[in-house]
Parts: C-alpha cells; sequence; structure tokens
C-alpha cells in the first residue's frame, strides 16, 4: 500500500511539473529544468534588430498541444521507466512510439485488433483485451520487450521501437523524436543525446517542416529562409552549430567525395568569388531540400547539376570534436 502511495504521489510530481513545462517545451522556447540540452532553440534577430519568434524544435508538422489525457499517459510513459531504473532514452523511445500509434491516447480500436496506446495486438501475445488496455501493463509489456533488443540504447529510434513494435511504416517514428525527447527531458530533468543515426534524422526533419517557405535573402526564420540560413537553422536543430553563410560552411564541414555522399551532408554550388554561392541539404538519390532564390520557396530539387562543387560532412567534425574533448579518437561518419 506504502509503495501504491508512492508510486502515485511520484506520478502526481511528474504531472505538476508536465503542466508547469508543457508550454514552453511544445512551443519550443527554452531548456526545460535548466539543463544544457543537446537540442536547443536559440534567440534570433531580425533584420531589423527586433527580437523574433525561435522556431519550434523539429517535431511532426502541426503536432497539437497535448491535453490533459495525453499528458497523464507521457507522465506515466516516464514515470515507469524511472521505476525500473531505466535510461532516459527508453522512455523516449516509448513517448515517440506512443505519439505515432496512438497520439498518447489509449484507443480502444485499431487495425485488425490493435487496441492501446501502443495498438497492440491481443492475438499477438501482448496480453489479454483488458490488459492491453491498460496503461500501465500496456508500457510496462513495451519496455519488457525493448530491454531485450541487442544494443537498443544505441540503435536509431525508428530501429529500437521497430524491434518492438513490427510497425508496417517504421520510419514515421522518426517525426516525433524530438517532440518525445524534449518532453522526457521536462520529466524526467535530464537530457539525453542524439548519436549520429538520430542527428541525420532531426537535420532532415526539420528542413522538411519548412517545405513551401518563402525564400528571403538573409533570413534564418521561421517564416523564411535563404539557402544558408535554412541549413544552419536545420543543424542547430540537431544540436550542431555551423557557420552562417554557404562559404564559411564550405569550409567548415569536412569535404566527402562526389559519389560518396550521404543524407544528412551539405551539397554546395557555383563557386563565387570568396567560395560556393548556394547549398542545400542532401536527402539521397540524388535530392536535396533547398532555399533556391527570391522566386521560389524551401523545396526538395535535385543536386546532379552542372554547377556542383561538392560535399561535406558537418557530422564528422562534430563527432571527432565531441570526442576530443573526451579525451576520446572517435572517428566515423554521420551513420
Amino acid at each position: 500500500m506504502k509503495a501504491a502511495a508512492a508510486g502515485a504521489a511520484l506520478l502526481l510530481l511528474i504531472f505538476l511539473a508536465f503542466l508547469a513545462a508543457a508550454t514552453s517545451i511544445l512551443t519550443g522556447y527554452g531548456t526545460p529544468g535548466g539543463v544544457a540540452c543537446a537540442i536547443t532553440t536559440p534567440t534570433m534577430s531580425s533584420t531589423t534588430g527586433e527580437p523574433v519568434a525561435a522556431p519550434a524544435t523539429v517535431r511532426a508538422a502541426s503536432a497539437p498541444m497535448l491535453d490533459g489525457e495525453q499528458q497523464a499517459n507521457a507522465a506515466l510513459i516516464v514515470q515507469i521507466a524511472m521505476e525500473r531504473g531505466l535510461p532516459a532514452r527508453a522512455a523516449v523511445i516509448a513517448l515517440a512510439t506512443a505519439l505515432q500509434e496512438s497520439m498518447l491516447r489509449n484507443l480502444r480500436y485499431g487495425h485488425l485488433d490493435s487496441l492501446g496506446l501502443f495498438q497492440q495486438r491481443p492475438s499477438q501475445g501482448w496480453g489479454a483485451t483488458e490488459q492491453v488496455l491498460d496503461p500501465r501493463h500496456a508500457i510496462g509489456t513495451f519496455y519488457d520487450r525493448l530491454v531485450t533488443v541487442p544494443r537498443w540504447e544505441q540503435l536509431p529510434l525508428t530501429r529500437a521501437a521497430q524491434a518492438v513494435q513490427r510497425s508496417g511504416v517504421p520510419d514515421a517514428y522518426a517525426q516525433w523524436e524530438l517532440l518525445a525527447q524534449r518532453v522526457v527531458d521536462a520529466l524526467a530533468g535530464t537530457c539525453v543525446p542524439l548519436i549520429p543515426g538520430e542527428q541525420v534524422a532531426a537535420v532532415i526533419a526539420y528542413a522538411h517542416a519548412q517545405l513551401g517557405k518563402p525564400y528571403l535573402w538573409g533570413a534564418e526564420g521561421p517564416a523564411s529562409f535563404d539557402c544558408s540560413g535554412l541549413t544552419m537553422r536545420a543543424y542547430q536543430a540537431a544540436g550542431i552549430s555551423i557557420p552562417r553563410v554557404a562559404a564559411d560552411q564550405w569550409r567548415w564541414g569536412p569535404a566527402i567525395p562526389i559519389g560518396q555522399e550521404q543524407p544528412g551532408d551539405l551539397a554546395f554550388f557555383r563557386m563565387e568569388g570568396d567560395g560556393p554561392g548556394h547549398v542545400g541539404i542532401v536527402l539521397g538519390g540524388g535530392r536535396m531540400i533547398h532555399a533556391p532564390n527570391q522566386r521560389t520557396v524551401v523545396q526538395i530539387g535535385t543536386y546532379q547539376r552542372g554547377d556542383l562543387i561538392g560535399f561535406t560532412r558537418p557530422l564528422l567534425r562534430f563527432a571527432n570534436s565531441e570526442g576530443d574533448s573526451r579525451g576520446n579518437s572517435r572517428t566515423g561518419g554521420s551513420g
């Protein structure tokens, strides 16, 4: 009985903490708990020197504010991870998965016999119907299976979640990762570092969220961008600071031979007096996201064009600098 009361008190404290922090989390302002997090939304200034709104940290397009049911379920996901002594990374994976599967609602319906927060199927061994519809049971069984996945803590979120869920669209979990991380940061009072594969996802997710926004020379968002303003903000969304203009970005990132480019790399074009005049973010398959010019908007286009200069991989420099700062000799690509 005492344990149950203590658990209820902990849930109440977490829920109250969530209510206090929810607005700043979901609009992308502030750093939860005063902790220096990997994902931040830096203060920006307009061209007139007046402050402008910081862009929301990467999340699914038009992510809604969480209502009472969603807040309670989010708090329970974090609480159960804490009760089990799991790292905060487990809660990030679980929260992103529940956002994708049910929008953090305890659904009594789904595809075939899928039910509950994680759309678990009684016919597939997740428990009886009443158990799957019990949030505590559903969260617990999700964690039970997650911790049996080899090296789950180091896997990209999509792979860890897919190993548990076996979804038909495993890549969809990625769109919720950074929102889930910020919620967990606030509730658990910690920050969960991104691993390289997730940093690539963060860069690309941010850029995707800007599609259709107008080009404006010198703009850094959130309403409009120029080419290097877009790339700079996309990398900031992954916790990496790169220079502001294309020419400096070209000199800053380690060069990657043409033909060895990977998603998240920067593609540079049109060599001018002091360096490239244009930059975009590689998606793969010869495609990139970029802000071309004042007659267009942020869009997806080809980087296989005559004025292509080459590629750089900012994540490689970041990984090496992180290793040096910790006394390690880490090397490697962006994963």
